[in-house]
Parts: C-alpha cells; structure tokens; sequence
C-alpha cells in the first residue's frame, strides 16, 4: 500500500523553478561573453591582416613597346606608367620576364625566359639603359626602360609574352606580335 501525504507549500516546485531561472540566467551570460569573445578575435585579426599585408594596387600601363634593336643581344624598349598606386612603389617590388617558344622546333617545344626588374628605368628625359639615382615610381610618371633579352631571339620566334609582376599588386601578360621578319622600331602592341 502506498501512502501519500498532501502538502500545500509546494516547496518543491517553487525550488525548481528558481534552479530552472538561474540555469537559463547563467546560460545567457555565458553565451553572450562567448560571443563577445569571438568577435573581439575576429576583429583584431582583422586588423592585423590589414596592417601586415599593405596592398600597392598597382597594374602597369605599357604605352609604347617595340623592337629596339635586334642582333645578339635583341632588346625591347619600353615606356610605361604606374596610374593606379597609392604611394611611391620600389623599383626593386617591379619585375618583368619574356616567354619566348622558339619556332620549327618539332615535336617539343622549349621556352625561352629572359627577366629582370625596373632598375635601369630612368624617367622620359633618360636613355631607359643608364642607372640613375631613381628609387622608386612615383604614381601617373612615365618611365622607360630598355629590356636586354639575352635567351630570346626576336627573330626565330612569331609571338612571345610580357609579363609585368608588381609586389603586393597585379601581374599583368601582354601578348607581343613579332611576326616573321621582325625589325627596329616594330611596335609589339
């Protein structure tokens, strides 16, 4: 037999109502500090992403490229500007390379790379083959430059590729068109 007692102070269900009240008051702090967490890390690794990587935005406009002479070596004159950076970029963060695939070579091809970077490039007023004390591009200059192309040859080779590498910025690939009788002053645009 089973015998039960009625009681009416209900102490028992006013107690698990309060423990109920906190668990659910505890939990939401919890939550809340949990995220607040979060965010703060995100945030501050956001920040330091930004500060460690500066980004020079910078894409090179070629205005003139031609044949400058041809004979070993062959060289390429350039003139170019930087429009698009936000502060004087390095002459040493530019650099460029010349794919050149040989033609009538058979079953396989070999490609041909010459590169270097912009040191020599002086402004307009310079030969473009000289050092001068320039350092550093300034943004919507124009420079010019004279590419000596030691592996390439200009005149074994229809079509070869430019490309521009700017450090923390854009690389850019201009086909140049040589064709087959190449010659001094030959644009490759």
């Amino acid at each position: 037999m089973r015998r039960s007692y009625e009681d009416e102070s209900a102490e028992v269900g006013t107690s698990a109502m309060i423990i109920f009240i906190a668990l659910i008051l505890v939990s939401s702090i919890i939550s809340a500090i949990i995220v607040g967490v979060g965010q703060n890390v995100f945030t501050l690794s956001q920040n330091d992403a930004e500060q460690n990587i500066p980004s020079a935005k910078g894409i090179t406009n070629v205005v003139v490229l031609e044949v400058f002479s041809l004979g070993p070596p062959d060289e390429v004159h350039i003139v170019f500007e930087l429009p698009y950076i936000e502060q004087p970029l390095f002459d040493e963060d530019l650099s460029w390379n010349i794919l050149c695939v040989p033609s009538n070579q058979g079953v396989r091809d070999t490609i041909r790379i010459d590169s270097g970077n912009f040191e020599l490039a002086t402004t307009l007023d310079g030969d473009g083959e000289t050092a001068l004390p320039l350092v550093e591009f300034e943004p919507g200059a124009y420079y010019r430059m004279i590419m000596v192309l030691d592996d390439c040859d200009l005149t074994d080779v229809e079509t070869a590729t430019l490309v521009i590498m700017v450090d923390r910025g854009r690389t850019q690939e201009l086909q140049m068109n040589i064709g087959s009788s190449p010659y001094e002053g030959q644009d490759l645009n």
